[in-house]
């Protein structure tokens, strides 16, 4: 089945963070559609999907998945991170391209830059490319690009590369040239510059990184209760090569997940259930090592086991303009590290780019489980999941799959047309007439009265007068 959250943003229709395509042989199309949205905020592209949002399917969809990976690889430049995924219903199958925000704009396919405007992707004006030029200009080198002082070329886990070429091949999701030599593949991730190894190599396939990166380390600790000061029953650190750390890891924390039995009323029907989802534990920690901030040397990721929960915190931060609510919903996705998690997604332990919030709570829904939390402070974000068998708190609800933001608005009587633009808008962000009028394809008065609606609600704040006037986002959050 299409998962519930793609159906639903399906459903919500083509808009700034969603395209459809209804036929997959138009790869030079779909590659401008992917290019649009990486020189944007970012975005889907449901391929197999009609204008009107019907399921026409996508004929022998993995094949053409692999067929267009591939191709969609080789049309864009530079080198992006993106995801396609099959996505069955019935008998039918659509291919879902999912495309985070870029962090290396602008992107090109065949010598042209796209963008995603509205319901449109169109190639970019003057105005446009002056302003990726800026942002190009202004950004400092990330921390994943830099040269990693230190790094030789001994000091990398061979077998770690070659393991990343096969997973690759294996799934076509990669196809690399020249794969047999090393810097030939490490070229092709985006690993080398000026001729030395970058730091994201370093914490990927180096043997050591700690050495250099104190912060790739992680930290491991079961506690024997809940209570303040309580005694360690076990206090490890992990460090290597990233996709090692991951699996010694995913074992250390997997040891904690216990098999129980339940029965019916009558004493019969026996149900074997695990009191924690492996893959909600899976991908908490898949995200923690690929979102941390890798460029804090206080940073890292510490994973800690109580009686009744598990806490997986990193150092990182969410997006701009990103709350905790909208992780539950189908959102922006701004990777912080893409190359690293590229290599996470080439090795097959990350499968949908910005949909593994959603994943988590999915799979603690269907296991019973009372809903994870998400907290935010400045020191980083710290995701807890709960045992199944974990006594419930009167505040904390069972966990309900939320839905995305149109229709998540409905209690404070948002359209979908209102519930997109204030996802694309950052507090402070300004919106005209007309830019409503071309972004969603309705008349003059329809606009208005959309605008005076969420001017109204306390959403936007209108300023100036007669065609200058501009609609500025308010800090209010949905």
């Amino acid at each position: 089945m299409i998962f519930a959250d793609i159906r639903a943003q399906i459903d919500e229709g083509e808009g700034p963070l969603a395209a459809f395509a209804p036929h997959a042989a138009d790869k030079a199309g779909l590659a401008a559609l992917v290019c649009g949205f990486l020189n944007t905020r970012g975005g889907v592209v449901f391929v197999g999907v009609d204008a009107d949002g019907s399921i026409l399917g996508v004929p022998s969809a993995n094949i053409m998945r692999a067929e267009l990976e591939t191709y969609l690889q080789n049309a864009i430049t530079p080198t992006a991170l993106f995801t396609l995924s099959v996505d069955v219903e019935g008998d039918v199958s659509i291919i879902t391209i999912e495309a985070p925000q870029g962090r290396d704009k602008p992107y090109v396919v065949d010598g042209k830059i796209w963008v995603r405007s509205g319901r449109r992707t169109l190639p970019a004006t003057s105005d446009a490319l002056r302003e990726l030029a800026q942002v190009r200009s202004v950004e400092a080198a990330r921390w994943e690009r830099r040269p990693s002082v230190g790094l030789e070329d001994e000091d990398l886990v061979e077998r770690e590369i070659r393991a990343t070429v096969e997973d690759a091949r294996s799934s076509d999701r990669y196809a690399f040239t020249g794969e047999e030599d090393t810097f030939t593949v490490l070229r092709q991730l985006g690993m080398v510059v000026s001729g030395g190894l970058t730091q994201a190599c370093d914490v990927v396939f180096a043997a050591k990184p700690a050495m250099r990166h104190p912060q790739c380390r992680v930290r491991f600790v079961q506690y024997a209760s809940d209570k303040t000061g309580a005694a360690f029953l076990d206090n490890q650190v992990f460090e290597g090569p990233l996709v090692q750390v991951f699996n010694r890891l995913f074992d250390k924390v997997g040891a904690h997940v216990r098999i129980q039995a339940r029965f019916g009323g009558d004493g019969h029907g026996r149900e074997d259930r695990p009191n924690y989802s492996q893959d909600a534990l899976r991908e908490g920690l898949v995200n923690a090592l690929a979102h941390r901030d890798y460029a804090s040397f206080s940073g890292g990721v510490a994973v800690s086991v109580y009686p009744d929960r598990i806490e997986i915190w990193n150092s990182g931060q969410l997006p701009a303009g990103l709350k905790v609510a909208d992780l539950l919903r189908p959102h922006p996705s701004i990777p912080t590290n893409p190359d690293i998690a590229h290599v996470l997604y080439l090795r097959r332990l990350m499968e949908r780019i910005g949909r593994g919030t959603q994943k988590i709570l999915a799979a603690c829904t269907e296991l019973g489980a009372p809903a994870p939390s998400w907290k935010v402070a400045s020191t980083g974000v710290t995701l807890t999941i709960f045992a199944a068998d974990a006594p419930r708190k009167a505040s904390q609800p069972k966990p309900t799959l939320a839905k995305p933001i149109g229709a998540a608005a409905t209690a404070t009587a948002l359209n979908e047309r209102q519930g997109a633009t204030l996802a694309q808008l950052r507090p402070g962000d300004s919106i005209r007439l007309p830019e409503y009028m071309d972004q969603h394809g309705v008349s003059e008065r329809q606009a208005r009265r959309d605008l005076a609606g969420l001017t109204e609600r306390g959403f936007l704040v209108r300023k100036g007068k007669g065609p200058a006037t501009d609609y500025q986002r308010s800090d209010k959050t949905i």
